[in-house]
């Protein structure tokens, strides 16, 4: 009996040390040291578009609303390139991000884009950002990190029971909808998730429905698509006016979905199926809610080419 415990226990140990070896190899290999930071600390929270229930958001044309939308990033951009933006669209009023904004969900990369973000002429500009699967940690517990919520304040009024940053805010004439797809793996989470989904568009109250979400729904190409998104909200975000996702490093829109990358590293694409317009260098977005005091106001959704600033697309939706 004693020859076979110990044999046996051994084994078992073995095996198990074995299993969780693989499970946790991701987490602890796949992910690279966090790179010392020499700078100042940078305590600084984001504007949100929503303070005490009245947005902060003004212009002087108070008929028109403007977004500046950016697509994946990866710490790519730097004080100069927000510069740049900011003197390409001077009369942003926000601006909105699909996610994957940083390599990844560490304390260096939070003061990485503090630092740059901060000196920029964009900075005191509310965001509008929903987390991309580079904020979250690797292995099998994915985690959003405890930065993001003091970095990127957002209301609580998400799926109940979902982890993760999903949430929306009501700017003037467009509710935006930001969908954590990462949670979504558990089908608790994607149900409850679509139930507050649909709520959320159901009660948008006449205005523009803008929905953002690191994952899209629609793939750009072969081997990305996500099966779980893709069957639980293509029908509910057709009804949408703008579904706006990441992830595959190019840019592609089949209205009403589109998937922007502004600075990650492009990835040529063999496209699955024919889309709209599909374009493989890195964009931004121009988003315009018009004529918000008239019965009949309009959504211009404009894509530039980030490197020269030449349009490569035009959407455009109007509300009766």
């Amino acid at each position: 009996m004693r020859k076979w415990l110990k044999i046996t226990i051994p084994c078992l140990l073995l095996a198990v040390g074995a299993v969780v070896c693989i499970l946790r190899w991701q987490a602890w290999f796949g992910m690279p040291a966090e790179p010392r930071w020499n700078g100042e600390t940078i305590d600084y929270v984001f504007p949100s578009p929503i303070t005490n229930d009245q947005s902060p958001i003004t212009n002087d044309d108070d008929s028109v609303l403007t977004i500046l939308v950016l697509g994946d990033i990866h710490s790519q951009l730097t004080r100069a390139d927000y510069d740049t933006l900011a003197a390409r669209v001077p009369q942003a009023d926000a601006v909105a991000q699909v996610g994957d904004w940083m390599e990844r969900g560490q304390d260096y990369y939070y003061q990485l884009l503090l630092r740059e973000w901060t000196n920029s002429r964009l900075y005191g500009l509310p965001v509008i950002v929903t987390p991309g699967n580079h904020e979250y940690s690797k292995g099998v517990d994915k985690t959003l990190s405890p930065v993001w919520e003091h970095a990127f304040p957002h209301p609580h009024n998400g799926p109940v029971g979902v982890p993760g940053a999903s949430y929306y805010e009501d700017l003037p004439g467009v509710r935006f909808i930001c969908i954590d797809t990462n949670p979504l793996v558990r089908l608790v989470h994607l149900t409850r998730t679509l139930t507050w989904l649909r709520d959320a568009m159901n009660k948008a109250d006449g205005r523009f429905v803008v929905v953002m979400m690191h994952h899209p729904v629609l793939s750009v190409g072969k081997g990305r698509a996500n099966v779980l998104v893709y069957s639980a909200f293509r029908h509910t975000l057709a009804d949408a006016d703008l579904v706006l996702a990441g992830h595959d490093h190019s840019y592609m829109r089949r209205t009403p979905f589109v998937l922007l990358n502004t600075a990650g590293k492009p990835k040529p694409q063999k496209y699955h199926y024919t889309p709209d317009t599909a374009f493989v260098e890195p964009v931004y977005g121009v988003l315009q809610i018009s004529n918000l005091k008239s019965q009949i106001s309009n959504l211009q959704f404009n894509v530039y080419r980030f490197n020269d600033n030449t349009l490569i697309d035009s959407l455009h939706v109007s509300h009766d």
